[in-house]
Formats: structure tokens, C-alpha cells, sequence
């Protein structure tokens, strides 16, 4: 006699399965039938037995229950084992249905209720209907068939309340999206993923910068963070999520250095950035697409296509919120934007490493040799520099400026692997090479050789 049955079967088959079990289980008892007063013990050993019961989280039988399936086939066969459903399935049994809306009232009234409190108070209530006590796991059953359990009434969804800061640059909210596939540069036909780190503006819905990047590092976050101040302004607060790039050490103090206070969102809550969202979800719908079909093939030309997008479409259409454009919106709060000082804005960017001097008053930094003064050999030093230009080494020694550091290239090997060229035109102006943009009278500080001027 098998102890265990097969895999659960499909519900057109449970009955029959079940009806097999219990077949299985007294197969023995009817074809080979135990010597005269053995048949007890024989119940009693199969019953001890456990069991995987078809259309059942119950694994024993008890002997009760084999005695009645002895009855049954005795008397009517394989078929007197399939199991019966009652005519009064799902109808409550010894519990009355005013009871019953009673104690769902309560529980709905005080999810936490236990359904022993209900019972309590159900005993109390003189006006109901009872011919016998309530039973705690009869009420339970009822309770569970009902959907009111304290687990499923207390998962209760929860409610984002919409907010907007009253004036530009109160709030920026900040985020990265994956994008499109160009072919890689340094891999030839092979592609790479594009990133977008983007910062838009909580009152007006203006984007003060984005950019794609071939990755989402630090340094490539802080860029866009650092743009965006000098073309828009300084914003009070930066909101986040908890993301490794938004959480470093660097960014804080970046933060911190320019009075901006760093708000993260709560873990798993992409709903409390939902602006940044909404915005996401338009530069998918309208911009991504036309991507796709223009077949661009650089980050150049995918970074100068978003800016088109933004400049000529995005911040030109009115926002369905709003009611105005992003751009007009912004601009008719111009009086309360502040500019940063240029100098503390790059000095709050600027990375910090510890090196210690060699004897021939050298150090080294990422692959690339640089010269100091030999009064400092064997010193630590600190050096503060721009992880996107490599070529200038500020010195500090116990907080006090030292100078800078000349970077040496004794071989081919030694590079500046984060250096970014400057672009050879300004896409947003329309300048043929760098810095005559300057010549405007609203100057484009992409190129990062003007005034932060706000335009």
C-alpha cells in the first residue's frame, strides 16, 4: 500500500484522485481482510502513517475516518469514495448569518481584533441569535471565506499626498534612466547601453540639465548636478532615492559645501518621485522612439537631440498639471533664483585622495605621474582635483593650500582616463566652436568658460 501519493492533479481529476486514496488506503483491509480481532490494529497502524492527501493540507487519516470508508465502498462501491458536496456549501453551519454580520462589522470596524475578542463580544450581545456558543475556529473558518482576516484587512494601500514647492529651485528632483543601445566606441560592432542622469525642477517641471553617459558613475551625476547649477540657479533641496551614486560620501559634501539639503526618498517608494516619473515616462513616449528611427550612432549626437527635444518641444508645451510650460513657468520665478559663486561651485565638486610623496618628489593618481615640490618627499598629502580633468593636482597639507601638482608623461602609458573633451560646437547656441557662445548676450555655460549665467 502506498504511503504517499503522486503530484497534486488537475481539479477535473481531484475527485477521482481523491477517491483512489481512500481506495489505497483500505485496498489491504478488503482483499487481504486481517485474521479476527486484528482489524483495529491494522486501522491504527495506517493511521499512525503520514500522507500527501490529494485537494488537502491535512497529512494523516484517523480511524474514524478509515472505518467510514470501509462502510462506504462495502456498501456502495469506488464510487461511494468519491467525495460529496453538500447543498449547503459556502452557507455558515452553527453560526447564524446575523451573528456572522456582526462579527465582520466589528472586525472591519478594528482590524486588529482577535477573532477570541470577537467571540467575547458576540457573547455579550444579548440581541443576537444564538442556539449554542460560538465557536472560535467556526467564526475563523467564516471569517477567512470572507476575506476579512486582520492580515488582508490591514493591507490597506497606501495614499501618496501631492505636493509642489510654491517657488522655483525650492526642490529639485534627481534620477537616472536606462537608455538607448549606440554602437560602442572602443569596441567596434559591438553596443553599448546609454544612461541618463537628469534633475528637474519640483515647481515648474523645467529640466535644468540632463545628460547620457556610457555609464552612472559619481563623477558623471555630479557633472550634470554641477550644469545644471550654472545654467539655472542653486536649488534648496536635491530630492533622491537611495541609490549608491545619490548616497556617497563625495555627493553629501558636495551637497553640504553649497548649502543644498539632501532629502532621499523612502526605500521602495518610486510613487513619492513622481514627477520625475512623469517625466521618464514622456521621454519615452516622445523622444526614445524617434531615437530608435534616426538611427544615431554617438553620445554626441544622442546628448544634442535630447537637448532639441527639451529646449523645442518639452519645455515649449503646456504641463497638464500646471497648466503652463516649463520654461514659462520657471521663468516668471526668475527674481527668486540664486546663482552660485563660480569658485565655491568648483571646489565643492572637487574630489579628495591621500597620497604620500616618493623620495623623488612624485605621486601618483589613477596611472599618471605628477611633480611636487622636493621639500615634500615622504609627506602625506592631500590632493583635491577634478575626476573629469586629471591634468590639475591641488596640494593640501593639514588643511593649508600648498599649490599644484604638474602632471608628468615620462611614456605612452600614462593617460588621464577621466578627462572629457569639450564639445567643438555648442549644440544649445548654435556656436561654431567653443567659447563664441560667450559672445551672446545669455552665454551657454555647457562650455564651462563663461559666467554662470542664468538663461
Amino acid at each position: 500500500m502506498p504511503q504517499k501519493t503522486a503530484a497534486q492533479p488537475q481539479n477535473d481529476d481531484l475527485d477521482t484522485a481523491i477517491a483512489l486514496f481512500r481506495y489505497g488506503l483500505i485496498a489491504q483491509i478488503l482483499h487481504d481482510p486481517p485474521p479476527a480481532g486484528q482489524q483495529e490494529t491494522l486501522l491504527r497502524e495506517i493511521a499512525a502513517k503520514s500522507y500527501r492527501i490529494p485537494g488537502s493540507t491535512r497529512t494523516q487519516v484517523s480511524t474514524t475516518t478509515l472505518r467510514r470508508y470501509l462502510t462506504a465502498y462495502r456498501a456502495g462501491g469506488f464510487e461511494a469514495l468519491r467525495p460529496v458536496t453538500r447543498g449547503d456549501a459556502g452557507v455558515p453551519r452553527a453560526l447564524p448569518p446575523e451573528v456572522l454580520a456582526r462579527a465582520i462589522a466589528l472586525r472591519e470596524e478594528q482590524p486588529a481584533r482577535t477573532t477570541q475578542t470577537l467571540v467575547d463580544i458576540l457573547q455579550r450581545d444579548a440581541s443576537l441569535p444564538r442556539a449554542h456558543p460560538i465557536n472560535v475556529h467556526t467564526l475563523t473558518t467564516h471569517l477567512r471565506r470572507a476575506g476579512k482576516t486582520r492580515r488582508l484587512l490591514a493591507q490597506r494601500p497606501t495614499a501618496y499626498r501631492r505636493f509642489e514647492r510654491e517657488q522655483v529651485n525650492a526642490l529639485w528632483q534627481g534620477d537616472a534612466l536606462v537608455g538607448p543601445w549606440l554602437p560602442d566606441p572602443g569596441q567596434p560592432g559591438k553596443k553599448r547601453r546609454a544612461h541618463l542622469f537628469c534633475f528637474i525642477d519640483d515647481h515648474s517641471r523645467l529640466v535644468p540639465y540632463a545628460e547620457f553617459f556610457y555609464d552612472e558613475a559619481l563623477p558623471r551625476m555630479e557633472r550634470v548636478l554641477k550644469i545644471a547649477i550654472l545654467r539655472r540657479g542653486l536649488p534648496q533641496a536635491l530630492y533622491v532615492d537611495n541609490g549608491q551614486v545619490y548616497a556617497a560620501t563625495q555627493f553629501g559634501a558636495a551637497c553640504a559645501t553649497l548649502g543644498i539639503r539632501r532629502i532621499h526618498t523612502a526605500p521602495y517608494s518610486p510613487e513619492s518621485k513622481g514627477k520625475q516619473e512623469r517625466f521618464f515616462e514622456t521621454l519615452r513616449a516622445q523622444f526614445l522612439p524617434e531615437v530608435e528611427a534616426s538611427n544615431l550612432t554617438t553620445l554626441a549626437d544622442l546628448n544634442t537631440s535630447l537637448w532639441a527635444w527639451l529646449e523645442r518641444i518639452y519645455h515649449q508645451h503646456a504641463h497638464s498639471e500646471t497648466g503652463q510650460t516649463p520654461l514659462a513657468r520657471y521663468t516668471a520665478g526668475l527674481d527668486q533664483v540664486k546663482t552660485a559663486d563660480p569658485e565655491v561651485l568648483r571646489r565643492a565638486f572637487l574630489w579628495r585622495e591621500q597620497r604620500k610623496v616618493r623620495r623623488d618628489a612624485t605621486l601618483s593618481l589613477q596611472g599618471n605621474l605628477y611633480q611636487v615640490d622636493r621639500h615634500l618627499a615622504g609627506r602625506k598629502v592631500e590632493l583635491r582635483f577634478d575626476p573629469f580633468d586629471l591634468s590639475r593636482m591641488e596640494l593640501y597639507l593639514d588643511g593649508v593650500a600648498l599649490g599644484t601638482a604638474t602632471v608628468t608623461t615620462p611614456s605612452a602609458a600614462v593617460q588621464i582616463p577621466l578627462t572629457v573633451a569639450k564639445p567643438s560646437s555648442c549644440a544649445l547656441r548654435g556656436a561654431s566652436s567653443v567659447g563664441e557662445c560667450s559672445k551672446n548676450d545669455s552665454p551657454c555655460s555647457i562650455c564651462e568658460s563663461n559666467p554662470p549665467t542664468i538663461w
